[in-house]
């Protein structure tokens, strides 16, 4: 097998890749909710059947993936991700001026595999087999702070230096789907719905940075210093003491992925196999949902989704931990100072070199992880013979370490039965410059809550299918 020599980044999103053919919220798009001909909805609430029964195929029935960040843009993101020794995006004012003291992000991504619903009666059944994934990333600003000093950007004392880094982490997921939903129409008034779903584990990374301090008490050197490319002379020349202490965990649970260890102990490399990325844990899930029309005018709606967990084996999780004790430098040991240039001089976001993660072999065990679990509630007004609908839907969706709260403000029409047509407005995230539209024209739909506004974009989605219609239409 050849290897693939990639960073540690790269490698959880390649886990995350290697499944779906797209990247981005696990969750699909708000715009759907109040769009009875389209049977994406049912994913937000099961008690929102269709009015007809469908079946979806492999890749082309339904794509769906978003992209949400509370500071950067997604080509910042990307470069963030890229990880490379080489890279210079922080050095620019436009990316640096951007930042928040915590910047995070959140990418997900959903694909069906084979899904399909039809109505028994008073009674919707659905099944599907879908693949999710989604992953989050909360950098420091101080991390880039930190970075640019090293690149000699700003005036720095390196007689008493110290940078405080803390609370960075990258989580992801991917799992694959086996779901059976069932809605039932009790009466003209009140229709109850769920899903059960058992989930196969493919990939699950959670690595958490509590702090990293590195501090300098070094004579000789200028406060402009560029660590990447400090003539060795100078350093030489220097005297002193320097120091990384670091506090990293991470808990990794994956086929496929395997941590490298170098000469000194510690993770320097992974390699990925893609043909071997297969089930490293089991679990199961619940969505419960509930539509009550008050009359033939107004309903309410609300739904909790994904109240489940995935179990983890013991024989695919890595435990490790930063073991930084031999990251002092003096300048009475000869080349001291020049390995302490290789350590910091980088232009890594995510320095594995700096953390110094050692596998505990004797912690391996077996590990259990929730998933995010969403909150939705709603209510809507039918007006022209249920041909045009005026929704509101709020969202909170459970995530770490804050939760994330949405409302959108949706007017649908439906003028006829094959076409179903949405616009909306989502104020909260992306600073209220948030609108989506959604169009059922046929089989084909196509939808998005958050346009994409070009790479400086904060949060954007997209839900693509093509479905086959089955049975005949319960309601027009």
């Amino acid at each position: 097998m050849k290897r693939i020599n990639i960073t540690f980044a790269q490698a959880a999103i390649a886990v995350l890749l290697a499944m779906i053919p797209v990247m981005g919220n696990a969750q699909y798009v708000r715009s759907t909710y109040f769009m009875e001909g389209a049977q994406y909805r049912l994913q937000l609430n099961p008690a929102l059947a269709p009015d007809r029964g469908y079946l979806n195929l492999p890749v082309i029935s339904h794509t769906g993936a978003s992209f949400q960040s509370d500071a950067l843009g997604l080509d910042d993101m990307i470069d963030v991700f890229k990880n490379g020794d080489d890279a210079d995006y922080f050095t620019t004012s436009k990316f640096y001026d951007k930042l928040k003291d915590m910047n995070r992000a959140h990418a997900a991504a959903v694909t069906d595999l084979i899904a399909a619903g039809f109505w028994h009666g008073n009674g919707f059944m659905s099944f599907n087999v879908s693949v999710k994934a989604d992953g989050n990333v909360g950098v420091p600003k101080e991390m880039f702070t930190f970075m640019r000093d090293m690149k000699g950007m700003n005036h720095n004392d390196y007689n008493d230096y110290v940078r405080n880094i803390g609370g960075g982490d990258l989580n992801i997921n991917v799992y694959t789907e086996l779901g059976f939903g069932y809605a039932h129409v009790i009466n003209d008034h009140l229709t109850l719905g769920g899903r059960v779903k058992g989930l196969l584990g493919h990939g699950n990374v959670n690595l958490k940075m509590d702090k990293a301090v590195i501090k300098t008490h070094l004579d000789g050197l200028s406060p402009d210093v560029d660590w990447t490319n400090a003539d060795p002379m100078d350093l030489v020349e220097a005297t002193g003491t320097a120091s990384v202490d670091v506090v990293a965990n991470l808990e990794s649970s994956a086929h496929g992925l395997d941590y490298i260890v170098n000469d000194n102990g510690y993770i320097d490399d992974v390699e990925f196999k893609a043909n071997k990325l297969g089930v490293a844990g089991f679990g199961a899930a619940v969505d419960l949902g509930i539509e009550y029309n008050v009359n033939e005018t107004f309903s309410l709606s609300a739904a909790i989704t994904d109240l489940g967990f995935i179990r983890w084996s013991k024989g695919n999780t890595v435990t490790a931990h930063a073991n930084t004790s031999d990251l002092n430098y003096d300048s009475n040991n000869p080349g001291d100072l020049l390995r302490f240039a290789d350590v910091v001089a980088t232009g890594k976001a995510l320095n594995l070199d700096m953390m110094r993660l050692y596998i505990d072999k004797q912690e391996a065990k077996s590990r259990t992880t929730s998933l995010t679990s969403t909150l939705a509630l709603g209510g809507q007004v039918r007006l022209l013979e249920n041909r045009m609908h005026l929704g509101a839907l709020y969202t909170n969706r459970f995530s770490k370490p804050g939760n994330q709260n949405e409302l959108t403000l949706s007017f649908n029409y439906h003028p006829q039965s094959l076409l179903d047509f949405t616009v909306s407005y989502s104020p909260i995230m992306c600073g209220g410059q948030s609108f989506g539209v959604a169009m059922k024209l046929g089989p084909l739909f196509i939808g998005t809550d958050y346009m994409f506004l070009g790479k400086d974009t904060k949060c954007c989605n997209a839900l693509v299918g093509i479905s086959v219609p089955l049975g005949a239409r319960m309601r027009d």
